[in-house]
């Protein structure tokens, strides 16, 4: 079976209660909970891929209330990147045609900058620039990188 894109809705409830598994696991601190989630396919836009019905990856957009052809890239998280290693590129391409549909023009995506891999990936394979940077007193004064796309 092919590998499905789309996104999904609070009642497709099989796939937010792996979603909900997959966060719980995925990170030690920081992860969505419960209530993140829910808001997130509530009120944001949350992409899948599926094969078997079982999520190989997600990935996490909120809109901007400034600018609304714009949304931020709040996460990605691909259950196996090894066994899958386009995956999480797929997944953002199909988000970003979808998105287009929907009159968004620019993604916005936050980066350290010593995460070169994906660096790498936004710039190389996605098309996303170097936007701004600045310094996170919430990360103790660590820089962040903002990147952009056009789409």
């Amino acid at each position: 079976m092919a590998i499905e894109y789309f996104h999904i809705k609070e009642r497709d409830f099989d796939l937010v209660e792996q979603l909900i598994q997959i966060e719980n696991s995925s990170y030690d601190s920081g992860a969505l909970d419960v209530f993140d989630l829910i808001a997130m396919l509530r009120h944001a836009r949350v992409y899948v891929a599926v094969e078997y019905d079982e999520i190989l990856g997600a990935v996490y957009f909120m809109r901007n209330f400034d600018n609304p052809d714009k949304v931020f890239l709040h996460s990605i998280n691909i259950i196996d990147p090894q066994a899958y290693p386009n995956l999480g590129t797929s997944l953002l391409n199909i988000a970003f045609a979808d998105m287009r549909a929907f009159g968004i023009r620019l993604v916005e995506v936050n980066v350290d900058p010593s995460n070169y891999r994906a660096l790498k990936i936004y710039r190389e394979q996605l098309g996303f620039v170097a936007s701004d940077s600045m310094q996170s007193e919430i990360l103790g004064g660590e820089e962040i990188l903002m990147l952009q796309k056009e789409l």
